[in-house]
């Protein structure tokens, strides 16, 4: 399982959102971080193929992205920045149109009845989502991007809305799809990254600083005496640590 950026850029007017970004993903958890700004939503959104690249392009096993169409968007889940959902559906029947446009058996409830429960989410399914809490439908999200079992995850802030017992179990989700799938991770919350990421890439100004094995920060944390990779990221660059500095 491959899936490589090939010297991607992304502008907008006069703003270089990528320029000249080239990465490969394997299987496992990648974290991206840095501040706003740093590329990371156009990023996902190019892997998604929700936003075209100005130049270069986007493989999986060998093949542009943009040339399988339907087949690649069947092998991948996507939850963007912010989604909208049709306020006058159940959850239950937004999972089952959602599950039906990646090309899944509507009538086969098995997987969604699953991560209904995995997101706590089932006992609510026949209520309609207008009534859904913000964490809800956050949680509505994240479920809905783990149907048909893809073979590449995209979360851009999935953590946004939930509470602390409801991150814990999203992040036991994350580690073991990690295993399966190529899933890449953009947070604002470090220790989302700490805890799940078997790779980071540090982001900053439309380019890739460092992408290296969480293994390789976690030592290098200790050898600088730094207590996260929030502070990592401040000492990489040069930064000032600013009340206002948010790493998303």
């Amino acid at each position: 399982m491959k899936l490589q950026m090939k010297d991607i850029t992304k502008k907008y007017g006069n703003k270089m959102a990528l320029d000249h970004v080239s990465q490969q993903f394997d299987k496992g958890v990648y974290g991206l971080l840095g501040p706003n700004g740093a590329g990371k939503t156009t990023l996902l959104n190019i892997i998604a193929t929700v936003t075209a690249a100005t130049s270069g392009e986007v493989v999986f096993e060998g093949k542009n992205v943009y040339e399988m169409t339907e087949e690649y968007r069947g092998m991948i889940g996507f939850l963007p920045q912010t989604i909208d959902f049709y306020e006058h559906f159940t959850g239950y029947d937004m999972m089952k149109y959602m599950y039906h446009l990646k090309g899944g058996n509507a009538g086969n409830t098995e997987q969604i009845d699953v991560l209904l429960k995995r997101v706590h989410l089932f006992e609510v399914k026949d209520n309609r989502i207008g009534t859904y809490s913000g964490g809800m439908k956050q949680r509505l999200g994240i479920a809905q991007a783990f149907l048909g079992e893809p073979r590449i995850l995209l979360l851009d802030e999935p953590t946004v809305g939930l509470d602390l017992e409801e991150r814990a179990a999203f992040k036991n989700m994350i580690r073991e799809a990690g295993k399966n799938m190529t899933l890449l991770l953009s947070t604002h919350i470090v220790s989302d990254i700490d805890e799940t990421a078997d790779y980071v890439l540090i982001m900053n100004d439309g380019h890739i600083l460092e992408s290296r094995e969480m293994a390789y920060y976690r030592d290098i944390l200790a050898e600088k005496g730094l207590d996260n990779l929030e502070r990592y990221y401040l000492h990489l660059t040069g930064r000032e640590l600013h009340e206002a500095d948010g790493l998303v």
